[in-house]
């Protein structure tokens, strides 16, 4: 009788685990199903004047770390709007030989993050996908302008 109240117990435990309590699972098969999902979710929401909104996505194996790498990604594109300096180097040069005049033009541009803090962002909306073995966390990023 013990086993069998066991073997009914234990079969109750494993439908739970097979169950899934998330309504509108969604999983990433392909980069193009990423893509598109990246699309729709980071056109949901456009920034003003006041307001920079930025999207940022993040995968891991480990959820915790998915969810830093969203963060921070979203963070350093806010600091590229807001605090980057641009560094370039444009050459034009004329040379004249015997068949004409050769004209050449090189252009080299860096953009440059120093010392850079980003204080007072709001997170507006993650969305976290199961992805392969691992975990996409997006996020939306709400930061004020002064």
């Amino acid at each position: 009788m013990r086993i069998i109240l066991i073997m009914i117990i234990g079969l109750m435990l494993s439908n739970c685990t097979n169950s899934s309590y998330v309504k509108n699972k969604k999983t990433i098969t392909s980069p193009d199903d990423l893509q598109k999902f990246i699309n729709v979710y980071c056109n949901k929401n456009k920034q003003t004047d006041r307001v920079i909104k930025v999207c940022g996505n993040g995968w891991s194996k480990d959820l915790n770390i998915s969810e830093s790498k969203a963060v921070l990604s979203a963070k350093i594109k806010i600091a590229d709007i807001t605090q980057h300096s641009l560094v370039s180097n444009e050459v034009i040069t004329h040379k004249e030989n015997g068949k004409g005049i050769t004209k050449t033009y090189d252009l080299t541009a860096d953009s440059k993050l120093e010392d850079v803090s980003i204080a007072g962002y709001k997170i507006v909306h993650k969305k976290v996908l199961k992805e392969k073995s691992g975990w996409r966390t997006l996020v939306l990023i709400e930061y004020k302008l002064s």
